[in-house]
C-alpha cells in the first residue's frame, strides 16, 4: 500500500510518492479522482491525481490562506519559507503542466480529432495556453508580501482547470478516443 502521505518537491516525487525536501510541504496522497473527474483514460486520471495533490499541497503552503489579506503580518523568516515552497511548487507545476498539455495535445494528433474537429482542438488548445499564460504571470509577480494573494489566485486557476477544463474539453477529447472507429482503440 502507497504511503498516505507525500512530500510535494518535484514532479517525479508526486508520480512516485516519495520526495526530496526542497519543500517542506506535506500533504496526502490523492488516490481517487472525485467521479465527475473521472475520465477513464489511466494516465490523464493520473495526471489528474496529481493535479490534486498539488492543490492540497498549496493550501497548506500559508497557515491562514483564505483569511490573510496579505503577509505583512508574518515574520520575515515566515514570508521566505512560504515563498520558497510557492516557488518550488511553481516550478514542478510548469514543469506538469508542459507535460501534460503535451501528451493531451499528442492525443487529439494522433487520435485524428485535429483534422475531424479542428474548432474543438483549438479551444483546447488555447484553454491549455491560458492556463499556462496565468501560472507564468503568477510566477512574474512574485513577492514575499504578495504570496497568500498569489496562493488564492494559482488555487483559484486550478480548481477551474478540475472544474471546468477536464469536464468539458478532457471529457470530450475522451468520448472521442471511446468511438467505435477510434484509430488509437483499433491500433
Amino acid at each position: 500500500m502507497a504511503d498516505p502521505i507525500l512530500r510535494v518537491s518535484h514532479p517525479e516525487a508526486l508520480a512516485s510518492g516519495v520526495g526530496e525536501a526542497r519543500a517542506s510541504v506535506i500533504v496526502p496522497r490523492m488516490e481517487a479522482l472525485p467521479p465527475a473527474l473521472e475520465t477513464g483514460h489511466q494516465q490523464l486520471d493520473g495526471e489528474h491525481r496529481m493535479l490534486l495533490t498539488t492543490i492540497a499541497a498549496l493550501r497548506q503552503v500559508c497557515v491562514d490562506h483564505v483569511g490573510c489579506e496579505n503577509c505583512s503580518a508574518c515574520s520575515e523568516a515566515s514570508r521566505n519559507q512560504c515563498e520558497g515552497n510557492l516557488i518550488a511548487m511553481l516550478g514542478d507545476l510548469l514543469s506538469f503542466i508542459l507535460d501534460h498539455f503535451k501528451l493531451e495535445e499528442a492525443v487529439m494528433r494522433d487520435s485524428l480529432l485535429q483534422i475531424v474537429d479542428r474548432e474543438v482542438c483549438n479551444a483546447h488548445i488555447e484553454d491549455h495556453a491560458a492556463i499556462s499564460g496565468k501560472v507564468q504571470e503568477i510566477v512574474s509577480a512574485l513577492n514575499p508580501l504578495r504570496t497568500v494573494s498569489l496562493i488564492r489566485e494559482l488555487d483559484a486557476l486550478l480548481m477551474r482547470w478540475l472544474e471546468n477544463h477536464i469536464g468539458l474539453h478532457d471529457m470530450l477529447l475522451l468520448r472521442w478516443l471511446e468511438r467505435e472507429d477510434s484509430v488509437l482503440r483499433l491500433a
